[in-house]
């Protein structure tokens, strides 16, 4: 009253909430004002810790076609207080199998829980990229005269039980049935 903006003591506020508390209420308390002219009681507050913001990105991964899948990992961001991880964390899987073909397949987190956190998600992509596949034309021998052998060739590098791709290659070759001694190359190309 009479103008006065405070006690002639102001009280100390102080609150049981750290800096590492976790989510919940806490008491804010005021103890210590003093002033001849009033009669000083308290009412306490409260500091409500909220749940921190936190970001569980599927990390981009790469394999190669027949490869078995990478390990699949996540970054955090928005971890605070020194924690290094939710108390839960999350699964991680994505639908590319051993087999899966060439393409880009979807990493997804999910499941994580911690009462500290609001917990979002972004997915990943894992990449399959083509192997290597070599195609090595047969060394054949023939006759002066004689017709030419069937040209062949063979596979290095297949995988996931794929016996030849696709699409097959075409051996060609400059020797003929009247060609003379000599030796020839043996050439692929694509259909």
């Amino acid at each position: 009253v009479n103008g006065d903006v405070a006690p002639s003591t102001l009280p100390t506020i102080s609150t049981t909430a750290l800096l590492s508390s976790p989510v919940g209420a806490y008491p804010i308390t005021a103890t210590g004002a003093s002033d001849a002219n009033y009669t000083i009681s308290y009412v306490n507050g409260t500091l409500s810790v909220t749940s921190a913001t936190l970001t569980v990105t599927a990390d981009n991964k790469t394999k190669v076609y027949g490869a078995v899948n990478p390990a699949l990992t996540v970054t955090y961001t928005g971890l605070v207080n020194g924690d290094v991880a939710p108390s839960t964390l999350p699964t991680i899987s994505t639908t590319a199998l051993l087999s899966s073909p060439v393409g880009n397949y979807p990493i997804t987190a999910t499941g994580a829980s911690d009462a500290n956190y609001t917990i979002s998600y972004v997915a990943g992509t894992l990449s399959v990229t083509s192997a290597t596949l070599t195609i090595t034309a047969v060394n054949k021998t023939k006759v002066y005269g004689s017709a030419n052998p069937t040209l062949t060739y063979s596979y290095a590098g297949l995988v996931n039980g794929d016996v030849a791709p696709s699409t097959l290659p075409i051996p060609n070759t400059a020797a003929v049935t009247g060609s003379p001694f000599g030796s020839y190359t043996i050439t692929l190309r694509s259909a």
